[in-house]
């Protein structure tokens, strides 16, 4: 077997290689396009509509692309970690109801949208564990910490837990965003520091692009 056979074997030889080096693939003629993670691209402007405070369109991206994200447990895979953060956000400032049907289909949906008592609490509940998940792999990291405190300040058993540790980052000027910082208003409120309520809700309107959600009343519930 010579000549254009053997160079026949040889480029076939290469395609069926998954560890063909690319300068050899290319003496065959034979172009490879490398392989694109298109979710890279998802999780970026998932991560940018949190920022933007599109709840549904950053949640509904992350259920699209990981459909089986209420079910994984644990993960070292940072774009997953980056998903798992933006959804647990996203469900914690939505009180646990993510109006994501018009997003995601319906297959897909469960309990996300959170049309009963008990959906919305599990939904706060997952945040809670992913953001604690989160917080464990990466140690002493104020921007997760921060997430955390704001999620178990929506669980009344988990308020106490929240105040400390919102309070503790507050206390070093740690705390990484507005949202955050109202959580800590209404603890105090609840507490009844009207004094720390105030301070807590003037470093929100200071960090916010749109400070009316600051304030809480001395009595827990929005001002009048």
């Amino acid at each position: 077997m010579r000549g254009p056979a053997v160079r026949l074997v040889l480029c076939l030889g290469l395609i069926t290689s998954a560890l063909a080096p690319s300068g050899d693939a290319a003496a065959c003629g034979i172009e490879f396009m490398p392989a694109i993670d298109h979710r890279v691209m998802g999780v970026a402007q998932a991560e940018k509509a949190l920022r933007d405070g599109q709840l549904a369109a950053a949640a509904g991206s992350v259920i699209r692309m990981f459909p089986e994200v209420r079910q994984i447990s644990y993960d070292k895979d940072p774009l997953l970690n980056r998903a798992f953060r933006v959804l647990a956000v996203a469900a914690v400032r939505a009180d646990g109801a993510l109006h994501v049907s018009a997003e995601v289909p319906r297959e897909l949906l469960g309990a996300w949208g959170g049309t009963s008592a008990e959906d919305r609490k599990a939904n706060v509940d997952w945040s809670i564990r992913a953001l604690r998940r989160l917080n464990e792999q990466r140690k002493n990291d104020p921007g997760l910490q921060t997430d955390l405190g704001e999620a178990l300040a929506r669980a009344p058993e988990h308020r106490g837990e929240a105040l400390k540790l919102l309070g503790d980052l507050a206390e070093k000027d740690l705390i990484a965003s507005p949202e955050a910082y109202a959580a800590l208003a209404r603890l105090r409120a609840l507490s009844g520091d009207g004094a720390g309520h105030d301070a807590a809700a003037s470093r929100c309107e200071v960090m916010a692009k749109n400070p009316a959600f600051c304030r809480t009343s001395r009595a827990g519930g929005p001002e009048s």
